[in-house]
């Protein structure tokens, strides 16, 4: 009757300890799955070059971008340099492995250079913030 005990005890005492590894290990585990679980947003490119422009020719350009990450990418918002860029970009959020794009309109009526940026803010934990550039030159027409 004492060794039937003394089994009990030591078969009570490997099941406790296997489920408290199985806890650790879960617990790992859930760590490490939720530090990958983040938003990856991912520019085909970040910069336009519109080149020599006559004044009032298109001024759009179009910055697609993917979220190649596990969980949905928001855009929290986008600033032009000046008032001459006007962004605009879906509020909605960009699911994973789905794409989106920014799309900008500059103000082709000034002539000059061309040298601004525009500011990407995100929930990418790696890349809260990008900077698209637009350089180029915009000429009068000869007529």
């Amino acid at each position: 009757m004492k060794n039937l005990i003394k089994n009990i005890l030591k078969l009570s005492s490997l099941t406790y300890l296997l489920c408290c590894l199985v806890v650790i290990t879960d617990n790992v585990n859930a760590q490490t799955n939720n530090s990958n679980s983040k938003p990856n947003i991912v520019f085909e490119k970040t910069s336009h070059d519109y080149g020599v422009i006559f004044a009032g020719d298109n001024g759009e350009v179009v910055f697609n971008f993917k979220n190649e990450g596990n969980t949905p990418l928001v855009i929290n918002n986008v600033v032009a340099s000046c008032g001459c860029t006007v962004p605009k970009w879906s509020k909605n959020p960009i699911m994973p492995k789905q794409s989106g794009d920014i799309k900008v309109e500059y103000n082709t009526n000034i002539i000059g250079d061309i040298k601004r940026s525009i500011t990407v803010s995100t929930n990418d934990p790696d890349k809260p913030r990008i900077v698209l550039i637009l350089t180029g030159k915009i000429v009068k027409e000869n007529k």
